[in-house]
């Protein structure tokens, strides 16, 4: 389960630019999880929980931005992958490219 160890390291970022901007205190964290990242919400979340206890961001929120799989056909079409099983729903193509659903990104920090 490496979403631990990403967690972590979001910890240990977020705390360098604590110490850079003389916050106290982080109310919530907005993380960006595309569908492709390789980052399992579930999983995400619960090792937050369990990773944020008695620490610097006990009382830290976790906020979770999902961003589908998106694809553009080569005719054109822009479609979400997995409700389409990956099959263009225009021209019933499997011919694709990824547009989205690969971020993975600490979007924004509220502290004070």
């Amino acid at each position: 389960m490496h979403e631990l160890g990403v967690v972590l390291e979001i910890f240990d970022l977020v705390e360098e630019i604590m110490k850079e901007q003389g916050l106290k205190k982080v109310s919530s964290i907005t993380v960006e999880i595309g569908e492709l990242s390789g980052i399992l919400p579930d999983y995400f979340s619960e090792c937050w929980k369990v990773a944020r206890l008695g620490g610097t961001f006990d009382k830290a929120e976790l906020k979770l931005i999902h961003i589908p799989a998106t694809a553009r056909c080569t005719c054109g079409t822009e479609y979400e992958m997995t409700r389409n099983n990956r099959i263009c729903p225009e021209c019933h193509k499997t011919d694709y490219e990824v547009i989205k659903g690969k971020e993975f990104m600490v979007l924004s920090i509220e502290a004070c």
